[in-house]
């Protein structure tokens, strides 16, 4: 087997790679596969030098695209993306284009703007339904007699049905809300948009059960607070963790931002900061939640200049956690369940939350507002029916004296 020569210069990058994932605590097969594609870019940027790092990583991965298997590619897309944030500390595009439209390149740029600004959403999902957009613009492009305001939902419904087959329902949902989205921008800017586009449905017909989200065995909700050990300073931290979910209906960014600043002890609330639309929000602390921060932060937290709440206890002891060691914490603990749980994400705990609150006697206003959704439109997604108690206080047939149910009986 041939050696392959690498210069001193790529061995170094490839180190200070190696270096990175481990301190975000990468594992060691996901190190060894991730800087083995890493090592085939930088010996091919090599021999193809471009000015740009951008340009760079987009030809080498439309070299790849037809010469290797589609999961051998997306592990060498995915080494790359994390090589650019380690680098530029951002995101690469999602997905880079070959030829830029100017005319939907500057669409695009106002539409991200308005998402941000006025919307007030968070990058990630402006990013997201800037790139679901694109896909649509470029689609309607062909037909050079197309223009925006000539679009129906006809036409919104033949690009889903011969673009988005290959899709999963939920999917399809995501991308026909982006393009909702995109046309209240062009009406917000004056722009003549055919009316029948506000009345496309989120998701398709046959999406099984689109009004009843999927939640968790209520038993099994209450309970996972008690799995982590607290008698050890990793298990008083888990279940501070698990607590912010299910006492507060967090999102997994907002319990990674919490910090020790953001609890007021004296009047016994927490605010929540770097929300998804980018609004702050108080939220009352319960006692259980309460005794629970109070015993990590004397007995389990380590000591620290960051001001974050939850603190790694492992690698780069002390750091702040990110959004991927507090899903790590929720999966472990599912895992020690016992019980079948079909998500193994974190926003299945908000939205069972979400469901306990409402199903409490509280108003859609008031679950809108903890949960902090501007729109009662996106709580309605979070909440569903209590059955089992509509099945309790519902009341029988009323009845003649024949034991024949009479309409006149129940007036």
């Amino acid at each position: 087997m041939s050696t392959i020569k690498v210069s001193a210069e790529i061995k170094r990058e490839i180190e200070r790679y190696r270096q990175f994932m481990l301190e975000n605590e990468y594992t060691p097969q996901s190190t060894i596969g991730y800087v083995t594609h890493l090592s085939r870019f930088l010996r091919w940027a090599d021999k193809n030098p471009s000015p740009a790092l951008r340009v760079s990583i987009t030809e080498f991965l439309s070299s790849q695209c037809e010469s290797t298997s589609p999961k051998s590619f997306k592990g060498c897309r995915a080494a790359l993306r994390l090589y650019y944030r380690m680098l530029k500390n951002e995101k690469l595009p999602i997905r880079p284009h070959k030829e830029c439209n100017s005319e939907i390149e500057a669409v695009i740029e106002q539409f991200y703007g308005y998402s941000i600004n006025i919307k007030r959403m968070c990058q990630n999902s402006v990013m997201r339904e800037a790139v679901n957009v694109r896909g649509f613009l470029e689609h309607i492009s062909n037909d050079l007699s197309c223009n925006l305001e000539n679009i129906t939902a006809h036409d919104i419904r033949d690009f889903v049905v011969n673009c988005l087959a290959h899709l999963k329902d939920s999917s399809k949902g995501r991308e026909v809300t982006s393009i909702r989205n995109f046309f209240r921008f062009l009406k917000f800017e004056g722009v003549q948009v055919h009316e029948s586009i506000f009345l496309l449905p989120l998701s398709p017909a046959v999406w099984k059960n689109s009004a009843f989200p999927t939640t968790m065995n209520e038993s099994t909700f209450n309970s996972l607070h008690e799995i982590p050990d607290e008698r050890t300073p990793t298990g008083k931290r888990d279940r501070c963790i698990i607590l912010s979910f299910t006492e507060l209906a967090l999102r997994c960014i907002e319990t990674a931002a919490l910090t020790l600043d953001d609890f007021n002890w004296r009047e016994g609330y927490v605010t929540i900061r770097n929300t998804k639309n980018r609004l702050d929000r108080k939220l009352p602390i319960s006692e259980k939640l309460s005794q629970s921060i109070i015993d990590y932060l004397r007995n389990s937290r380590p000591q620290t200049n960051s001001r974050v709440l939850f603190v790694r206890f492992k690698h780069i002891k002390g750091e702040p956690m990110g959004c991927v060691q507090i899903r790590g914490v929720v999966r472990r603990i599912y895992d020690k369940t016992g019980v079948d749980i079909n998500s193994t994400g974190t926003h299945i705990l908000r939205r069972t939350a979400a469901t306990k609150i409402y199903n409490a006697g509280n108003s859609l206003k008031m679950t809108a507002d903890i949960l902090g959704h501007q729109s009662l439109d996106s709580t309605t997604r979070y909440t569903k029916a209590d059955i089992g108690r509509l099945q309790q206080v519902a009341a029988s047939w009323p009845t003649t004296m024949s034991g024949k149910a009479s309409v006149h009986d129940a007036m």
